[in-house]
Formats: structure tokens, sequence, C-alpha cells
């Protein structure tokens, strides 16, 4: 099964079916929804701080498209996913830039279900299913990049690290940028493969 959850953010302006959507992805395996918006400035901004790997989103927005928060989005996380949730996805167009970040557009008379069997989807897709990769970071990471990733797995913030290692706080967080994409993880499933992966292999033994 996979070992990580895919993190979302949900961008709709109508704050009961933005309940309703929280609600419902809330009790479905493999998706953790980190942040919640109501317009294009908060659905960027959740974008930025969270680098989630599937953004849920509305079309029309009080302060703009939805596409913006979308183009963002992939500007910054090139794997993210993106489900159109709209009363306009009859007659939505989808923009060049994001043809390969759409995963499915939805009307929203429909949405329940509809969207449970595309969130179904993408769980094999996107994490391998049964078949999740388990990359060993021993082989695939470098050696400073490793002992990052030992460091983490003894539970170290970065800036811990960074003074530990008498090196800047930015440099960590490259590392952790680069482990990230080696790993096949991102955000805090970095962390939690790195604590499994030194208790497991590191940790005292019993």
């Amino acid at each position: 099964m996979p070992t990580q959850n895919l993190t979302c953010v949900i961008v709709e302006d109508q704050l009961m079916f933005l309940q309703m959507l929280y609600a419902m992805m809330e009790t479905m395996p493999y998706f953790e929804v980190v942040a919640t918006a109501q317009s294009v400035a908060e659905g960027i901004e959740a974008c930025e701080l969270h680098r989630p790997d599937l953004l849920v989103l509305d079309l029309a927005l009080a302060d703009g498209r939805g596409t913006k928060v979308a183009r963002r989005l992939v500007e910054i996380q090139p794997q993210a996913k993106i489900i159109i949730l709209s009363g306009e996805a009859s007659t939505f167009v989808c923009p060049a830039s994001l043809n390969n970040h759409i995963h499915a557009v939805l009307d929203k008379t429909q949405a329940y279900d509809d969207l449970a069997a595309e969130l179904k989807a993408l769980v094999p897709k996107a994490l391998g299913g049964n078949n999740v990769r388990h990359t060993d970071p021993r082989h695939s990471l470098s050696v400073r990049e490793y002992e990052i990733f030992t460091l983490i797995g003894r539970g170290l913030m970065s800036k811990e690290i960074a003074d530990h290692l008498t090196i800047s706080l930015h440099t960590v967080q490259a590392h952790r940028k680069r482990m990230s994409s080696k790993l096949g993880t991102s955000g805090p499933g970095l962390t939690q493969e790195a604590l499994r992966h030194y208790h497991a292999t590191l940790g005292p033994q019993p």
C-alpha cells in the first residue's frame, strides 16, 4: 500500500460547498487536505506554502479566474495534478500550459460521485498503487544528502541540521528539495520516510 498521502489544496468560494468537499476528502484514504481557500489570492498563497500534489479548483472566484492558481502551482510543483470542479465544466477550454496537469474537469452538480471516482483513479497513477516505488536512499542519495536524510530521521529540524553541519539553512532546504525529487516524495512525506528509514536501519536495535 502507499506509504504516504497525496497532499491537496481545495479552492472554492462557496463556503458550504467547500466544507462538503473537505469533509468528503478527509474520509478518503491516501489524501490529506493541507489547506482550503476561497479566492485566487488565498489559493496562490496556499499553493506556495504547501506545494500540494493535487489542486481541487473552482474556476469562477470573486477576485479572478481559478486558472491563475493552477498556473502558479505548476510553476512551483511541476508534478502536481488538478481537478477542475465548476459550474462551467461543459464550456471549459483548457489552457495549453495546463494540458499535462488537468486530471479531470467535473460539473459541480455531480460533484460527489464523480469526484470520488476521479480521486480513486488518481491514486494508482500518483502513488503506484500496490506497486509504489520504494527507493533505497543509501543508493540514490549523495553522501551529503544521505547525511542530512539521516539527521532528519533522528528528528532534527532544518535549522538544527544547518547548525550541526555548519551550512546555511538555504543549503539544507535545497538538499531537501533534491532528496524529495530523487525519492519520489515531497514535504512531510520526506520526513516520514526519513524517520521510517532511520528507525528501521540506523536506530537503536532491540
